[in-house]
């Protein structure tokens, strides 16, 4: 009888573990001068603290191989071998990027390149990853909230794809998250994901609850680039270091300009919000019912004038959306963690927002609960769903 028991206690772990995540125990792989590399399941986990000359040197030490390998990787053998891209022009455009980072993310860089053993050229390039990825296409993402009666009353939960295209197939080791906690009186704030070399973010979440995480949105507000505003991803980061409250997030992206046409999607432990952005404006809006937002690539505010497009491009825009209002409606009362990431485990022609392991489009995903400051991470074909709680990572001793 007590096999049996056992046994099955067992099989309920496995099921829970497969379905809803797990609290990954956080390895110390190892220190340097304040800062430490963890490693949870699959995901580095780098946390730094001190200035941001100090933070970048303890990025440069604990990452040292993996950035020297991503480079080899992603840099010479992807851009330059196969994509026959030409260092000199890669180095141009990634700079374009960095060269309007406030100094403080500079100082991040700088002290990278004093202990990682990469030229500023090369980190250059790694933190400009993702742009010069668009060789391949540009990204499709899917954002997701529920809170209020979709969650039964339970916290805001948070969920999101990054589907950026093949190229990252092969790239799963490289999968970073980097804590910073910085001693200037900045709100300590996480990169929740990205790859290693990354000072810039398209997803992060701070010490006060608040996340953004960015959509591309060049469907609904046209292909325009400005190279004179600061650049998005970068923007986060300030943002989430820069605000403790919702109030405070919502002026600074009213009081900013984009670079190109993005969708915005926020979030704290009470609301969430879909901060539609192309070059010439913002707007905000609330969610498409009250306790629910869904978010993919093309703007909703009736407001804009603008019609959905009339046939669903290639990135499944129109379905993505339209499958999670569906799914929002059967699960309205019951959104948790569990659910969201059952979900998000689902493809788009099954009712989900992923796209299909094969296609190689989702590169990461995460839920997110920013009342309790947990987030789960996935990376479809590397990793299976990871818990990480950074409430204990946030100024840490």
């Amino acid at each position: 009888m007590k096999k049996i028991v056992c046994l099955l206690c067992l099989c309920l772990l496995l099921v829970f573990t497969q379905v809803a995540g797990y609290a990954a125990d956080l390895k110390l792989v190892k220190k340097f001068k304040g800062g430490k590399l963890y490693k949870a399941d699959n995901f580095n986990v780098l946390v730094l603290k001190g200035s941001y000359r100090q933070m970048g040197r303890q990025y440069g030490a604990l990452m040292k191989d993996d950035l020297k390998k991503f480079y080899a990787v992603a840099i010479d053998d992807l851009f330059i071998k196969k994509y026959h891209r030409d260092y000199e022009w890669l180095k141009k455009e990634a700079y374009k990027i960095v060269d309007l980072y406030p100094e403080r993310f500079k100082e991040i860089l700088r002290g990278m390149e004093e202990t990682s053993g990469l030229t500023m050229d090369k980190l250059v390039m790694l933190d400009q990853v993702y742009v010069l990825t668009f060789v391949g296409g540009l990204p499709y993402c899917t954002g997701m909230a529920a809170w209020g009666e979709y969650t039964g009353g339970g916290p805001l939960v948070f969920a999101r794809n990054f589907d950026m295209g093949p190229l990252y197939k092969d790239f799963g080791e490289f999968l970073t998250m980097v804590v910073y906690n910085p001693d200037d009186g900045s709100v300590p704030t996480a990169s929740l994901i990205g790859h290693c070399g990354m000072v810039s973010t398209v997803n992060c979440m701070n010490k006060e609850g608040l996340l953004i995480e960015n959509n591309e949105g060049v469907i609904s507000g046209g292909v325009v680039f400005y190279d004179n505003r600061m650049p998005t991803p970068i923007r986060n980061l300030a943002f989430l270091l820069d605000s403790s409250t919702m109030k405070q997030l919502d002026a600074m992206i009213n009081g900013s300009r984009m670079v190109s046409s993005i969708i915005m999607n926020v979030a704290d432990k009470n609301n969430a919000y879909s901060y539609e952005c192309p070059v010439f404006d913002i707007k905000r809006r609330s969610g498409d019912h009250e306790g629910l937002l869904v978010a993919t690539n093309h703007f909703i505010e009736p407001s804009w004038g603008i019609s959905p497009p009339m046939f669903d491009p290639s990135d499944r825009t129109l379905r993505r959306r339209s499958n999670l209002l569906a799914a929002g409606k059967k699960y309205k009362g019951s959104f948790n963690p569990k659910t969201m990431m059952k979900l998000f485990d689902t493809t788009i022609d099954n009712g989900g927002p992923t796209w299909p392991l094969e296609t190689h489009h989702t590169i990461f995903q995460f839920v997110a609960v920013p009342a309790e400051l947990k987030v789960w991470l996935k990376a479809p074909g590397y990793a299976d769903w990871t818990e990480i709680e950074l409430g204990k990572l946030f100024s840490e001793d």
